[in-house]
């Protein structure tokens, strides 16, 4: 049984989607004394699912007090959308594995099947490839702004969205290089080979999925200088054509 703490929406949502298996604890139900009033999430009996979207460090403060009273803390992000108290949510979590039986129980009810969220890594390896995710997708959604909205034959500025892009990439680059730094993991001991074979492997194969994500993203971005220099040859030539 859970019991939520805070004033997020989703919050809200997940609750819905918990009280309708017989997940929830009762309203007006007692927190627990080791649990501090300003934190976000569920509270189990011997688990914290923490929903909290502060920085790392704050995180690995609450994994210690949770450490000091015995509690498993496990790192949860997602896409919230009203939706997903219906259909569930796209769940990304980080923490140690396995899991506990409880707090898998509460993953499986939150996500749309039993079993169907990502375990990304170690505490803060889920804020990490949320990041990648949210990244990506404005990356995908620039490119549509640049397209004719009214289905007429217009001019796309290339430049100007290449120039979107590779800023995008840069920013990208930095925070898979930061993520890994914190990791005490580097790139450069891994081969190109070597990134793609492990990032292809089964996501339920992969011990640290967010490590593989920064490795290939850092070993991709590497050549960005190469890629840069091409697309200002190309956009010169086209300026003086």
């Amino acid at each position: 049984m859970f019991q939520p703490q805070g004033s997020a929406p989703h919050l809200h949502w997940l609750s819905q989607r918990l009280q309708a298996r017989t997940l929830l604890r009762a309203a007006g139900a007692r927190l627990p004394a080791w649990l501090p009033a300003d934190w976000q999430g569920f509270a189990g009996e011997r688990c914290w699912l923490d929903l909290a979207t502060d920085d790392s460090g704050r995180l690995l403060e609450r994994a210690e007090h949770c450490r000091q009273h015995d509690i498993a803390l496990l790192e949860v992000c997602g896409q919230w959308l009203p939706q997903g108290e219906q259909f569930g949510f796209m769940l990304l979590c980080g923490g140690e594995l396995p899991a506990t039986s409880e707090a898998r129980s509460w993953l499986d009810c939150a996500a749309p099947l039993a079993g169907g969220w990502l375990h990304c890594g170690p505490l803060g390896s889920a804020r990490y490839t949320l990041h990648v995710i949210n990244a990506m997708r404005h990356t995908w959604q620039l490119a549509l702004q640049a397209l004719p909205a009214t289905g007429q034959p217009s001019c796309i500025n290339w430049e100007q969205l290449m120039q979107q892009q590779s800023e995008l990439a840069d920013k990208l680059y930095l925070l898979s290089a930061s993520y890994l730094q914190r990791q005490g993991i580097d790139a450069a001991a891994y081969s190109a080979s070597e990134a793609r074979s492990n990032f292809a492997l089964p996501v339920a194969a992969q011990s640290h999925f967010a490590a593989n994500l920064a490795i290939l993203i850092v070993l991709a971005m590497q050549q960005r200088e190469t890629l840069h220099s091409m697309l200002q040859q190309v956009f010169s030539t086209l300026h003086n054509t």
